[in-house]
């Protein structure tokens, strides 16, 4: 009698998981959408003193740099970021992801006179801790910061607070991806990579931070 009694209990438990598993894969598109929405963090435009475009993926951000331009929502760009890409390390090419980020806004048509560069920062931490005293310095009081759709909301983790606390408003857009769409992330192996990178480095900043 026991042993039947077990034996019903492993099979309701093995009908229950089946299910799980049979709602995970119908749901599947839903639920890794929902996984990927959750590293977006973005805030509406709105006029601001200066824009800051964070190092990495130039190309992507540089477009979304040069729309906020052309939409009239700012007229200083500051580009942060003193890592050489691997590539021109190799090539002994000296320039930073500041000076590519600038190359990518001209390239655009953003004009050089509205261009700054910071060569300042390794991590996104590093380059809050350098725009914020930026801002301090030149006394701005509403910035935008520009990086990539699936790194917003670690960029707001990282800036947010202290940029409150020093009374300066923050404005966070993310770049659309180039290689993928941020609502089909899965399909494309850069998407993969992007999402599986973000949460490890969001995980890192909540234990760090």
């Amino acid at each position: 009698m026991k042993g039947k009694t077990t034996l019903k209990k492993i099979a309701r438990i093995g009908a229950v998981l089946l299910i799980i598993l049979i709602s995970t894969w119908i749901f599947r598109h839903p639920l890794m959408r929902f996984v990927g929405n959750r590293l977006i963090n973005e805030d509406g435009l709105v006029t601001c003193e200066a824009v800051f475009m964070l190092s990495g993926n130039p190309e992507a951000r540089a477009k979304e740099v040069h729309r906020i331009y052309r939409s009239g929502y700012a007229k200083r760009f500051v580009c942060t970021g003193e890592n050489i890409p691997d590539l021109f390390a190799a090539f002994n090419i000296k320039i930073d992801e500041a000076d590519l980020s600038k190359k990518k806004l001209l390239d655009e048509g953003v004009p050089e006179k509205l261009i700054e560069t910071i060569h300042i920062g390794t991590s996104t931490r590093e380059e809050s801790d350098a725009i914020l005293a930026y801002c301090k310095i030149k006394q701005l009081k509403r910035i935008i910061v520009v990086s990539d759709r699936f790194h917003t909301n670690r960029i707001d983790y990282a800036f947010r607070d202290q940029f409150e606390e020093a009374g300066i408003e923050l404005v966070l857009r993310g770049a659309p991806a180039l290689s993928y769409s941020e609502n089909r992330w899965w399909e494309n192996e850069s998407g993969l990579l992007m999402v599986n990178n973000e949460y490890v480095k969001l995980f890192y900043y909540y234990l760090k931070y």
